[in-house]
């Protein structure tokens, strides 16, 4: 048993709150052509298992805190003789829910196509998987179907819960809340994770004509979409950033060695692109020294949500292609779970066959006409800065005027809990536990969780309180619907009732 990161226990908070569905799915897939020795790649699939225990564990959490324990039974391997519809079977492995106490958290099937077509399909939980992981994933499948089994590696979490005070400092200075994303002329701002699409595109030839001394392929992409934004319209950007925490201990595991953290810019019209992106780039320099430390415990007071911000990028240079003996071999980098937390994610793989983006987006807050738009419009941005690195921003050219086509997406209505007068011994206790945990001498019983500096741990070490002082397992959605003394007392009482 080992504690959980930081990482994986705000991931785990925030599919226990908000039900993500299958956000935090990540399916890969592996298509052979060739004469597949179906024995060997099953036991290859195996031997990964054996070798990344993260793969067999599940999430326990033990009086507020989270931890790692193996599961009941290790991630199935399977194969499937006759699947003629791929296509189907896919989302039907996509769809398929994981229990994050009772796993597995990972499911391996090879499905067989036809005598010399076959389909390997991973799916996995992204707290015990991440994008550098399919990389792995592909490099030890390639060791194990041609030399047998792999050496078993340790598993590589645990540490302190501790924010650092220059984390703490750096955070708090920059931390706003930016709730929305205006795109063709109206505000989106997007509550819970909801029913993705996607829109694919290349900027393989752009991106190459576009990059200029001084910034990284991905600080150009990044000033892009961040230089696009500001034209739409929004004079405070908020992008979040996928960064990986991998470090020479944990680059050859499969596993969640990821972050998720906002990138703001406020940009004059007449600051030149090159300068934004050079402004970014010493902005990720500082924040790559904290990316460790996940936003909402260096601040507190920030609510457990699907997404810190209303757009995100992630950005992976995936590794050279691995060689299976007599066989051809494609891979899909970026499958869809087919849902979306932000209003607008782009999804860009950098690899030898060019740059790839799949723009994710819910039809119900940005169409597929705006989100087409988009990538017209980012690819506009790049082929401006190709022909003049110091173009002002607010002459950056757009195409086509933005035409709205949908309407802000708003959360479902959330109605607080019944305003029943509620037991004073019990609201006492819940308070006594509250002051505990926030190490406050007083706090009343309708100040808001989040105002005092609360966050994922906080809402856990006071769940475990109760359940152990109360007999009550709290649900967290409570810490939403009403995150004061008296909401979780109110709460306590009718699950005692």
């Amino acid at each position: 048993m080992v504690l959980a990161s930081q990482a994986q226990h705000g991931m785990w908070i925030t599919e226990r709150v908000h039900g993500t569905g299958t956000a935090y799915h990540m399916p890969f897939a592996l298509w052979f052509d060739g004469p597949l020795d179906r024995e060997a790649m099953l036991a290859a699939c195996a031997s990964v298992v054996a070798r990344h225990p993260v793969l067999s564990c599940v999430f326990e959490e033990r009086d507020g805190e989270l931890h790692l324990v193996p599961a009941a039974a290790k991630p199935p391997v399977e194969f499937l003789p006759g699947v003629p519809d791929p296509e189907a079977f896919v989302e039907r492995e996509i769809a398929r829910p994981f229990d994050l106490e009772r796993g597995p958290l990972a499911r391996f099937s090879l499905a067989g196509v036809s005598p010399e077509r076959h389909l390997l399909l991973f799916v996995g939980h992204h707290l015990v998987f991440d994008g550098m992981s399919k990389d792995v994933l592909v490099r030890d499948l390639a060791a194990a179907y041609t030399g047998g089994p792999l050496s078993p590696l340790p598993l590589p979490y645990g540490g302190s819960g501790e924010v650092p005070a220059e984390a703490a400092a750096y955070w708090r200075e920059r931390w706003r809340e930016v709730p929305s994303v205006v795109v063709g002329g109206v505000p989106r701002a997007p509550r819970v994770a909801g029913r993705g699409e996607t829109v694919l595109f290349d900027l393989t030839r752009e991106m190459a004509a576009a990059a200029f001394d001084g910034v990284s392929r991905f600080e150009l992409f990044l000033a892009a979409v961040h230089a696009l934004l500001f034209r739409y319209g929004n004079a405070e950007v908020s992008v979040a950033v996928a960064l990986s925490t991998r470090t020479p201990e944990t680059r050859d595991h499969i596993g969640l060695f990821a972050t998720e953290l906002p990138v703001f810019s406020a940009p004059e019209p007449d600051l030149a692109f090159r300068d934004l992106a050079l402004r970014l780039r010493a902005e990720m320099r500082r924040l790559n020294a904290f990316r460790e430390v996940p936003v909402a415990r260096a601040v507190g007071g920030i609510r457990p949500r699907p997404a810190l911000a209303p757009a995100s990028i992630s950005f992976r240079r995936r590794a050279a292609d691995r060689d299976f003996p007599g066989l051809r071999v494609s891979a899909e980098w970026k499958m869809s779970n087919h849902v979306v937390r932000n209003a607008l994610h782009f999804q860009a793989v950098d690899g030898d066959d060019g740059l790839h983006v799949t723009l994710h987006h819910s039809p119900e807050i940005v169409s597929r006409e705006e989100a087409e738009r988009v990538a017209a419009h980012l690819r506009a941005v790049l082929e401006a800065v190709a022909a003049d690195p110091g173009v002002r921003l607010a002459a950056l050219p757009l195409p086509e005027a933005a035409v709205v086509t949908a309407s802000p997406g708003a959360s479902p209505s959330e109605s607080p809990r019944s305003g029943a007068a509620v037991d004073g011994e019990l609201v006492g206790q819940v308070r006594a536990i509250w002051m505990e945990v926030l190490r406050l001498d007083d706090i009343a019983p309708d100040e808001d969780l989040y105002d005092l500096g609360g966050h994922s741990l906080t809402i856990t070490q006071i769940c475990a309180r109760i359940r152990k002082r109360l007999g009550v397992d709290v649900p967290f959605d409570v810490f939403l619907d009403d995150p004061t003394i008296a909401g979780v007392a109110a709460a306590v009482g009718e699950l005692r009732a």
